[in-house]
């Protein structure tokens, strides 16, 4: 696994909620093997917050409510390393178009997960942290790949801002759009460092898009 992350010029993490799952360590492991690394993390609505949002190599959620660039990034790999995630339909659209030209490595404590929706090149069952703890031991001294190429392509969708939303309520200029709700609640509260929970629904996709999330267990939210 670590010779392909070395290797690539066009790796991404796409994390889920096994990392949250797997305890507080694992989310400070991930930050640690991004750092060494340096690819881009994008995450399943179930994985926010093992990741930071502010962090610059972060791409937002993945998917059908997810970011342009997260989406693109994961359409153009070269490697995948996916981290504690399932594959969720609502992840991977059609399983022909989802990462199609990536080597994927799927690190997963249940095996009855490996191969069950995406087949992957290399399968590693266990524990994330432990998993994480082990790839960190693994890339010992290496000195990261210059991603410089990769990280420019992804400023390119980054640019496309596709969060980006009108100041009112087109239908009713007096109202202030869900979003901007969403962001200014952030704005107030994030350096308390709340807990968000939300029942499911579009208010849910809002908060997921819009509520920064910058650490491990402060998003409990249902994912199916």
């Amino acid at each position: 696994a670590i010779e392909l992350i070395a290797n690539a010029k066009a790796p991404i993490f796409y994390t889920g909620g096994g990392v949250i799952n797997s305890g507080p360590e694992a989310s400070r492991l991930l930050r640690q093997l991004q750092d060494m690394t340096g690819a881009p993390v994008t995450s399943t609505l179930m994985g926010l917050g093992a990741f930071p949002s502010r962090h610059p190599d972060w791409l937002g959620m993945l998917g059908m409510h997810g970011t342009y660039e997260a989406n693109m990034a994961m359409n153009k790999a070269d490697v995948m390393v996916c981290i504690g995630a399932r594959f969720d339909d609502r992840v991977t659209g059609r399983l022909d178009a989802f990462s199609p030209s990536s080597t994927k490595i799927h690190i997963d404590i249940d095996r009855s997960s490996i191969n069950k929706v995406v087949p992957v090149d290399l399968a590693i069952v266990g524990d994330c942290g432990t998993v994480l703890a082990q790839m960190i031991a693994a890339w010992g001294g290496r000195q990261a790949r210059n991603l410089g190429e990769w990280k420019a392509r992804i400023a390119g969708w980054r640019a496309r801002e596709c969060l980006a939303y009108p100041e009112r309520s087109p239908k009713n200029p007096g109202m202030i759009m869900p979003q901007k709700a969403v962001e200014r609640l952030h704005a107030l509260t994030h350096q308390r460092n709340p807990i968000i929970t939300t029942e499911v629904g579009q208010h849910q996709m809002w908060a997921a898009q819009y509520f920064g999330f910058e650490d491990p267990n402060k998003w409990l939210t249902s994912g199916g």
